[in-house]
């Protein structure tokens, strides 16, 4: 049976290698990843054969298998995978490992599967509403890739902001170069200033995201949401950035948040002197 995957450090460099059998299995993981979303079962067949034949040692192997099983509904053993992905991946991390000070570089290929691994567990952490350990594992994984080339960092707002942790968020978000600085962080800003009862700053953040993005601004006012599938006359493969889908889909995710904030329309409609009752 293979063994497990493991570290070495050479010069201050760390590399994650996996057992060598997987070299052997590329070119058809390629493959099922190739057809996963269009034919989901027959690479749902190719990863299981994988993953047996590597003894679960294969992470982007568990990986793949686990979207494809939460794709398609089988959602307590695409977890399970995923957390299996983790856990082989943290117990390969040797002891004098130090995180903060030591970095596993993105740049090295055979650092991606355990990049993608850490990276995978948090989205799970945010659905089963531990925001908690979501902002834990995303603050580690900033640690060894302070480079954030899993975007991890896109992750960090919705933790902060459900936890409650309205000053820290702001200072996290004043410390982002402005270029940075997205359609969700920047209203969610504007949600710490009004949480925290800065009428002036709530204000002045408000007017600065809705001159950025005025979609997102007038979702807010609406008291029905729907997905927007007459704006553009032809079938957009990504959503446009800037555009009233965009906006809707950034207000579903996080709607929990604005929902509960039952006289934020009147303090909208303060700022920006829209009627009441949108639809």
């Amino acid at each position: 049976m293979p063994g497990q995957p493991y570290f070495t450090n050479e010069g201050g460099t760390w590399m994650f290698h996996q057992p060598a059998v997987l070299v052997t299995y590329h070119s058809e993981l390629l493959h099922a990843m190739d057809m996963m979303h269009t034919r989901p079962l027959a690479a749902e067949r190719i990863f299981r054969k994988i993953i047996l034949a590597c003894g679960n040692s294969h992470i982007d192997a568990l990986l793949s298998l686990a979207v494809v099983l939460n794709r398609t509904g089988r959602h307590i053993e695409g977890n399970a995978l995923m957390h299996r992905a983790h856990l082989i991946c943290i117990e390969a991390l040797p002891a004098e490992f130090r995180p903060g000070t030591d970095h596993v570089y993105w740049c090295m290929l055979e650092n991606r599967p355990f990049l993608r691994a850490l990276h995978a567990v948090i989205p799970e952490y945010i659905k089963e509403k531990h925001y908690e350990r979501a902002l834990d594992k995303i603050n580690f994984l900033l640690k060894i890739n302070p480079q954030d080339d899993t975007l991890a960092t896109a992750l960090l707002p919705l933790c902060y902001m459900h936890l409650g942790r309205y000053e820290a968020y702001i200072a996290w978000y004043q410390q982002q170069p402005a270029g940075s600085h997205t359609l969700e962080n920047t209203f969610f800003s504007f949600l710490a200033f009004y949480k925290l009862g800065l009428t002036t700053q709530a204000k002045e953040r408000f007017l600065e995201a809705q001159q950025a993005w005025p979609h997102m601004a007038a979702e807010l006012l609406k008291s029905s949401h729907q997905f927007p599938t007459d704006e553009f006359a032809e079938y957009q493969a990504q959503i446009p950035p800037g555009s009233r889908q965009e906006a809707f889909v950034c207000w579903l995710a996080s709607r929990e948040l604005w929902q509960r904030e039952k006289g934020l329309k009147k303090f909208i409609r303060s700022i920006t002197g829209a009627p009441a009752g949108l639809p």
